[in-house]
């Protein structure tokens, strides 16, 4: 596990040769399990997710593109009321809430499709992993974004194509 994050971390930090293009659309949210229910965390959720596929695509060769359809979102932890007056609080206990997206997913080069699928993606450990993610480091959406980028690494083969250098 240790290896993959030390792999992981040099994928997403490594820079230069590749720049793939990815879409990310979202199929309605409003019907989404969890994604912010105002408005504008949901916007935020939308825009901070939406990035961090953009930057995981970016690590394909150029002559790659990515179309995402995220098709829904549970975020890590659970909403709970804070204060008549205040915001909810989002509360982690690592039982039954871990974070899950449903996407749809079509990589191409150029015109050819090389694969498509749908598919789920969840950590149910996501509060017990420690690579990739500082729980003190303050991104709101740190769990989804560690699940993904462990979801991709593993989905498009970045992993074997570093462990080969």
């Amino acid at each position: 596990m240790r290896r993959l994050a030390i792999i992981a971390l040099a994928v997403l930090t490594a820079g230069g040769a590749h720049a793939a293009s990815a879409e990310v659309r979202y199929v309605d949210p409003d019907q989404f399990s969890d994604a912010g229910q105002d408005p504008r965390t949901r916007e935020e959720v939308r825009l901070g997710l939406t990035a961090h596929l953009q930057k995981l695509a970016g690590q394909l060769p150029a002559t790659q593109s990515l179309e995402f359809e995220v098709l829904d979102i549970d975020l890590a932890g659970e909403m709970k009321p804070f204060h008549r007056a205040g915001p909810d609080v989002r509360v982690m206990r690592g039982t039954a809430d871990w974070p899950h997206v449903k996407l749809r997913y079509t990589l191409r080069e150029g015109n050819r499709v090389v694969t498509t699928g749908e598919e789920r993606v969840s950590d149910m450990n996501y509060l017990m992993s420690r690579h990739f993610v500082d729980a003190r480091e303050g991104d709101a959406l740190r769990y989804e974004k560690r699940m993904l980028s462990t979801w991709f690494l593993e989905r498009f083969g970045l992993q074997s194509r570093s462990a080969k250098r």
